[in-house]
């Protein structure tokens, strides 16, 4: 299932990737969204773009773990990000379902306002689910958890800013 959103974030365009890519947003952003676990297992530079693979780790709701036999949910975020164009590409990949299961997309962003006092993000993907019958509506129901997540997470980025401007 193809879907697209796009966001307005209230952060400077040019401080974009320098705030996202924080060891200690990826903390600040562990605790707001209250995640198990939350680590940065790699970030490495080749050929001028960023590899990054941040893993999250969240405590399932009882009748999840009945239904995907695993007590927590691990989900690692995989993205490529080029700086010089301002764009990525994101997938993720969960501890359950891996062979059934595929969420990978695009993004870019672009500066918003007169200044680039804030971000335009454009994000598009694609989310797959292998099972027979109920394969559909629960890519329906993922595209919606992604969707969300993505916008919740550029509102903590621009309450990440605003509390760095207001301690500094």
């Amino acid at each position: 299932m193809h879907f697209e959103v796009e966001h307005v974030i209230r952060v400077p365009f040019e401080k974009y990737f320098d705030l996202v890519l924080s060891v200690d947003y990826n903390d600040w952003i562990k605790k707001r969204l209250n995640l198990l676990e939350r680590t940065i297992l790699r970030s490495e530079e080749i050929d001028g773009k960023l590899h990054r693979v941040v893993r999250a780790e969240s405590q399932l709701v009882e009748a999840a773990q009945k239904f995907l036999k695993v007590e927590r949910l691990i989900i690692e975020e995989r993205m490529v990000i080029d700086r010089a164009t301002h764009s990525f590409t994101w997938e993720y990949v969960p501890n359950v379902a891996v062979n059934r299961f595929s969420a990978t997309g695009r993004g870019r962003i672009e500066p918003g306002g007169a200044n680039g006092e804030h971000v335009r993000r454009i994000i598009e993907g694609e989310v797959t689910m292998k099972l027979l019958l109920i394969g559909g509506r629960i890519e329906r129901r993922l595209v919606d958890w992604i969707k969300e997540n993505m916008g919740k997470a550029g509102d903590l980025l621009e309450e990440y800013h605003r509390s760095l401007q207001t301690s500094s």
